[in-house]
């Protein structure tokens, strides 16, 4: 093999490597338990967000937390919104990010209304929570 056949094909190897990396790696995590504690709206009640787990209106919900250019967000594994009936789920729905207001230490979470205004519903930390 020709030397340059083979920094050809280490040019090939080093870029088809950066973009698997790059397709799979996804948006950064930040640790699972930044955003533990209750957070409640008059709309809808209260959501308890533990280790991974978020509980809302007797509905058990895993999500990651990751970051974003606009900040840090509780993915959920499916559709959650709101309405001024309580929460909303759906299966088969695309989820949505539920922003939070400070990577550090939370106090407000905000869910999306689930109609088409789009409002968004501010759930705030309960305290001791």
């Amino acid at each position: 093999m020709s030397a340059s056949k083979a920094v050809g094909m280490t040019v090939f190897i080093v870029v088809v490597s950066m973009w698997a990396y790059i397709a799979l790696t996804g948006e950064p995590r930040l640790p699972i338990g930044i955003a533990n504690g209750s957070y409640s709206n008059r709309c809808c009640g209260t959501l308890v967000v533990a280790d991974g787990v978020m509980t809302l209106a007797d509905q058990r919900v895993s999500y990651v937390i990751e970051q974003d250019k606009a900040g840090p967000y509780i993915l959920l594994k499916t559709y959650v919104g709101a309405s001024n009936h309580g929460f909303v789920f759906r299966s088969t729905g695309y989820p949505l990010k539920l922003r939070l207001d400070n990577p550090a230490h939370p106090q407000q979470v905000e869910l999306l209304d689930d109609g088409s205004g789009g409002e968004a519903y501010s759930f705030a930390s309960q305290k001791g929570s």
